[in-house]
């Protein structure tokens, strides 16, 4: 880009200058105040899931979260939930076409830049939380149910039926439900009517969750990112924009992401990091909007 020239006029002479600096220093005052979020305007055009990188080191850069939002259309905050629906739930609710985005095993650093890149693109996602983490890292939860997303339940412990001894039972589950809930609704005042159980398991997962007015959902797109490289590479933003948009021409989709690595799998097998779906989730959010969906969260809010 060339330096901008400044031509001065014939006759104006040292006033001429002073103007002209005048401008220029007016120009540069108007700019954001620090902390401000940025304001910026989504790409013209999309960029196809399974588009080819245009640079080797895809950009991190993503908006801050704005001033707390926390209404969302159509919603009110219960007093209590509603009836749960009879099975599991695989298909996000309303009319026309409509996609639910959640992030499972948070809360994690990654939510910060999850609700910020929700608030620039005016949408809302359910997040089903562990207890554990919750515990961990309560600001989190309440930035979140502050912007206005759908907290849910993601049981306390995360563990696997293969990993509790005697597996899942009746009494387990309502205890890591039970516990969950209570934290949860002690951090944001409202009820938690969601549960997705870790894994997708589903033994005794619809005995426990209608008797604490829950409805047990799991998802119908699987973003597949909890397996991404402990960094951010092209490769793998690429692969969770694929797989996160291979919705296989479904009007309801439900897509899993992740927030953090869940508290039983090993770091050295599963990676905490969550990068590449934080660089993907702009993507992600285009390619639906583009194909026609309205976003909303489970309880059918946009």
């Amino acid at each position: 880009m060339e330096p901008v020239r400044i031509r001065r006029p014939a006759g104006l002479g040292l006033w001429g200058i002073l103007l002209a600096v005048i401008l220029l220093s007016g120009c540069a005052l108007q700019r954001p105040a620090d902390g401000a979020a940025p304001v910026t305007s989504p790409p013209a055009t999309i960029a196809s899931a399974h588009a080819r990188p245009t640079s080797a080191t895809p950009s991190t850069t993503v908006p801050a979260p704005s001033a707390p939002t926390p209404t969302r259309t159509g919603s009110a905050t219960p007093a209590a939930c509603p009836k749960p629906a009879s099975g599991f739930v695989t298909h996000a609710p309303g009319k026309g076409k409509t996609v639910a985005l959640t992030f499972d095993d948070g809360p994690g650093p990654a939510d910060r830049d999850y609700v910020g890149i929700l608030d620039h693109y005016g949408i809302h996602a359910t997040f089903f939380e562990t207890g554990a983490h919750a515990k961990a890292s309560p600001d989190i939860v309440r930035l979140l149910a502050s912007h206005g997303e759908l907290i849910a339940d993601h049981s306390w412990s995360h563990d696997y039926p293969t990993q509790v001894r005697g597996g899942w039972s009746l009494a387990y589950l309502r205890d890591q439900f039970r516990r969950t809930n209570a934290e949860l609704a002690a951090l944001t005042g409202r009820p938690v009517c969601f549960v997705r159980p870790p894994g997708g398991f589903r033994t005794d997962v619809l005995a426990a969750a209608p008797g604490l007015r829950m409805t047990a959902a799991l998802w119908s797109v699987d973003s597949e990112d909890w397996k991404q490289p402990p960094r951010t590479t092209a490769a793998a933003t690429n692969r969770i924009v694929a797989n996160a948009t291979a919705a296989d021409g479904q009007a309801h989709p439900i897509v899993l992401m992740h927030s953090t690595k869940a508290s039983h799998e090993p770091e050295s097998l599963v990676s905490s990091y969550r990068g590449n779906t934080v660089v993907a989730l702009p993507r992600v959010i285009e390619w639906y909007r583009s194909h026609g969906y309205r976003f909303v969260t489970l309880d059918g809010a946009a």
